[in-house]
């Protein structure tokens, strides 16, 4: 049975609603960045003035993410969100750590022997930051803009990749879907949950373009116009599969390997581009 704080989600979308958020025309300026690092995922949102980032890449992606911010400049992440503890997407995360204030440090409830993750909390020591490994869904709200992370259900997998946390974001009439590296397990328990209901405009596909079954059933709820998928040149995790679903729902496709993604959203529409 899946665990479900049902009455959470239920207050989460009345809090959203009384806040304005789901009226025609409400919405923040809102930027999300699916930054090219190769097989590997970094997403920079930017909520108003406000950074939440979705993942680190690997460790030598740090100075393309500290560049990416300093741009921009940001000293301050609000949120970090690490899907799971693979190399390829918490690589960089000690350094963000280090070089950045963080507000708080969300990450799934497991631990893994690797010299990522040792960094990672290490960092996390060093700085005293704020962090929760999460044990149940999560909702908060940066500049008007929601973000609702799903928790994993079970406290074992056999692949590590169905620990990820799986990332909604929500502006206005907008709705954004991170799926970090969810395999067929863990995309069976989103579907389950009332977080998966409804349309979403983009999807970042899961494991890097690795096809399920239950892809189609997300597709057939979701119908996202957009799709992103984080790869390198070589695109061997890019299933036939996975083509064809993106094909069938005349989805439009953008591949990090052939520079960042920019989604942009002002709560009535959503604009994709790549340089």
């Amino acid at each position: 049975m899946r665990r479900r704080w049902r009455y959470g989600w239920l207050l989460f979308c009345l809090v959203f609603l009384l806040a304005g958020c789901g009226e025609k025309g409400a919405g923040a300026p809102l930027k999300l960045t699916f930054l090219d690092t190769g097989k590997s995922d970094c997403i920079v949102i930017e909520a108003g003035e406000s950074v939440v980032v979705n993942d680190t890449a690997d460790a030598d992606d740090a100075e393309a993410i500290c560049a990416f911010l300093d741009e921009r400049g940001k000293t301050r992440i609000a949120y970090l969100i690490l899907s799971h503890f693979d190399k390829d997407h918490i690589g960089s995360a000690a350094d963000l750590i280090s070089r950045y204030e963080v507000g708080c440090v969300l990450m799934p409830d497991y631990e893994e022997d690797s010299e990522p993750y040792l960094a990672l909390m290490q960092a996390l020591a060093e700085t005293d930051t704020a962090y929760e490994r999460l044990k149940k869904d999560v909702s908060f709200y940066v500049e008007g803009v929601s973000f609702y992370v799903d928790a994993p259900d079970e406290s074992v997998y056999e692949n590590d990749n169905n620990y990820s946390l799986i990332t909604c974001v929500m502006n206005g009439k907008n709705r954004f879907l991170l799926m970090g590296d969810a395999k067929k397990i863990r995309t069976g328990e989103f579907l389950e949950s009332d977080a998966s209901k409804g349309r979403f405009d983009l999807i970042k596909m899961p494991h890097h373009g690795n096809y399920t079954k239950n892809l189609e059933t997300l597709f057939a709820t979701a119908g996202p116009r957009y799709a992103v998928l984080t790869a390198d040149p070589e695109r061997l995790r890019v299933e036939e599969e996975t083509v064809a679903l993106l094909n069938k729902y005349q989805c439009e496709v953008y591949y990090t390997d052939e520079g960042s993604v920019t989604a942009v959203s002002d709560g009535e529409q959503v604009l994709v581009s790549q340089p």
